[in-house]
């Protein structure tokens, strides 16, 4: 009897490994509302090269959009090559009452690569406050911040088109030409999904000071990805509300991602050791609930 259980045992095993070879299981719901009372129990089966499993949350000013899917590997809007990840958008924001900088996680997603990965109880894992990115006070004042009520912005103008180069140090900003600006100025820096241009760089003046004397208040909205298996940190966009003399340069770019602050403790359920330790007692059950099975059989 028992080399009958073991036989069957090796069969079911060995049946999963080829279909987890070829296919994806995903979570996939699209009632979720509520993070602490979520309950996901439809699967979505896939093409393991052609999706991977997500998690999402985001902010919205009406509450918080929820999303349990598996994802198209090739419809990023950015280049990413491990599809193993926590991606963040968040915003560093000036509040002109109290004069003081705070950080804002707008979304953060989970994307997996393995079965089922993309629990509906990982979503309380998911931290709040993103990764809480930051930079100091003392820069944001100094680079961002118009001196004195008044003073007009420095601002490059792309008005056709972004400017897109092989590298942040090939991307040629003189076809901007930089003149004052009375308002903001709004500028991107992006690494995109491109073969041979990935870099791509933007800016463009808001002269419209009608509703808004002063112009807009000055932010960075950082889109930013950790790759879990790679242990890496990368900069995948970053946006600027710029009102000060040094708007649009492309150091101020380089500055940011040189001083940006974070935190990555807040994700730790979702690093290798927590993850790979949940889902091998996951297996351990599975298997003893077979062995259970054959031997009420017999």
């Amino acid at each position: 009897m028992f080399t009958s259980v073991f036989s069957n045992l090796c069969l079911v095993v060995f049946l999963l490994s080829i279909q987890s070879t070829f296919t994806l299981l995903c979570f996939d719901c699209n009632n979720c509302t509520n993070i602490q009372s979520c309950q996901c129990r439809d699967v979505f089966e896939t093409n393991r090269t052609d999706m991977y499993c997500i998690l999402l949350r985001e902010t919205l000013s009406n509450g918080v959009n929820i999303e349990i899917h598996a994802f198209p590997i090739n419809r990023t809007k950015y280049y990413i090559d491990d599809t193993h990840y926590i991606s963040v958008v968040e915003e560093i924001i000036y509040n002109d009452t109290t004069q003081i900088w705070s950080s804002l996680s707008k979304s953060i997603t989970y994307g997996c690569p393995t079965d089922l990965c993309n629990r509906d109880d990982l979503l309380k894992e998911l931290p709040s406050n993103g990764l809480s990115l930051m930079l100091p006070s003392e820069w944001l004042n100094e680079n961002l911040l118009r001196k004195e009520e008044g003073d007009p912005a420095l601002c490059r103008n792309c008005y056709e088109e972004q400017v897109c180069g092989n590298s942040p140090d090939t991307i040629n900003i003189t076809a901007c030409p930089r003149s004052e600006c009375k308002g903001s100025c709004s500028a991107s820096e992006t690494f995109k999904n491109a073969e041979t241009t990935p870099f791509c760089y933007a800016s463009l003046c808001s002269d419209d000071t009608a509703f808004d004397p002063k112009g807009k208040l000055p932010q960075v909205t950082i889109t930013a990805i950790y790759y879990i298996n790679k242990n890496q940190f990368e900069i995948l966009e970053i946006d600027l509300v710029c009102n000060a003399d040094t708007c649009s340069s492309l150091n101020l770019f380089e500055d940011i991602k040189n001083k940006l602050q974070k935190d990555l403790n807040n994700i730790r359920p979702f690093l290798p050791n927590h993850i790979n330790s949940i889902y091998s007692t996951s297996i351990f059950f599975l298997i003893m609930i077979l062995i259970l099975q054959n031997f009420i059989l017999y």
